[in-house]
C-alpha cells in the first residue's frame, strides 16, 4: 500500500481527533454533555440593531430539530420555520420554500446541540491549527457538511468557549461569507450561553444582546407547523 496514502490518512484521523477533543472542552465547558442532552425545547429572545434599524429576534426550537425564528426590524417581519423536514420563509405576505443547500443548513441549524454528535449528520469535522486574535489564542475547527458547504468555528484555547464563527452560506445569489462573533458568556439553568452576539454578512453588521433564554417549558409542536 502507498505510503504516502497511509500518512495522508493517518493525518487526517489525528486531525479528526484532535477536533473532537476541542470540541468536547467547548461542551464540558458550557456545562457537560449531560445538562445538555437534557434540553427538550429552548426559546431565546434578542434585541440590537442592524443598519440603523432597531431589531429584535425570538428563536425557538425544539428538539431534535425543530425552529421558528421571528425577526422584527425597521417595521419588516420576518418568519422561518423548519418543521424537521420542510422548511419556509415568509416577509410581508411573500412566502417562500426553502431547499437545496439552504435547506440543508437550516436543518443544521435548528438541530439542537449539534456539536454532541456532528458526525452523525454527515458532517466532517478536522483540526485546522491554532489562531491569535489580539490577546485570545484560538483553536480552529473546520466542519464541511454533505453539500460541500463549510464553517469554521474558533474556540478560546485558554477557556474552552466558543468565541467565533466563520460560514459560507448558500444564498440565491451564490455562496457568501458570514463572521459571528461570541462573548459575555452567561449561566443559564447550568449552561452557559453568550449574551453578545456580533454578526457581519454581505458588509451588514448586527448587533444583539441576548434578553432571555428559556429552557424546557413545553413549547407546542404547533409553533412549527407549515401550513399547506
Amino acid at each position: 500500500m502507498d505510503q504516502t496514502f497511509n500518512y495522508a490518512q493517518d493525518s487526517l484521523e489525528v486531525s479528526n481527533q484532535k477536533a473532537k477533543e476541542v470540541i468536547e472542552r467547548y461542551l464540558t465547558a458550557i456545562g457537560g454533555r449531560e445538562a445538555l442532552s437534557n434540553i427538550e425545547d429552548r426559546t431565546t429572545i434578542m434585541r440590537g440593531s442592524a443598519m440603523g434599524q432597531s431589531l429584535t429576534m425570538i428563536v425557538k426550537q425544539k428538539a431534535p430539530n425543530k425552529m421558528r425564528q421571528e425577526v422584527k426590524a425597521g417595521g419588516m417581519d420576518q418568519l422561518v420555520v423548519f418543521d424537521g423536514e420542510k422548511g419556509i420563509m415568509k416577509v410581508a405576505e411573500q412566502k417562500i420554500d426553502i431547499a437545496g443547500k439552504e435547506l440543508e443548513q437550516l436543518k443544521i441549524e435548528a438541530t439542537l446541540n449539534i456539536l454532541l454528535d456532528p458526525e452523525s449528520f454527515g458532517i466532517k469535522i478536522s483540526f485546522e491549527g491554532e489562531e491569535n486574535t489580539g490577546d485570545v489564542n484560538m483553536f480552529k475547527i473546520k466542519f464541511i457538511l454533505p453539500s460541500g458547504i463549510r464553517w469554521f468555528e474558533y474556540f478560546d484555547a485558554s477557556t474552552g468557549l466558543k468565541v467565533k464563527e466563520e460560514k459560507e452560506l448558500q444564498t440565491e445569489m451564490g455562496i457568501i461569507q458570514q463572521t459571528v462573533n461570541y462573548d459575555n458568556y452567561t449561566e443559564v439553568d447550568g449552561i452557559k450561553y453568550p449574551f453578545k452576539i456580533t454578526q457581519s454578512v454581505a458588509g451588514q453588521v448586527i448587533d444583539v444582546a441576548v434578553s432571555s433564554i428559556k429552557i424546557n417549558k413545553g413549547l407546542s409542536d404547533d409553533l412549527f407547523v407549515i401550513a399547506e
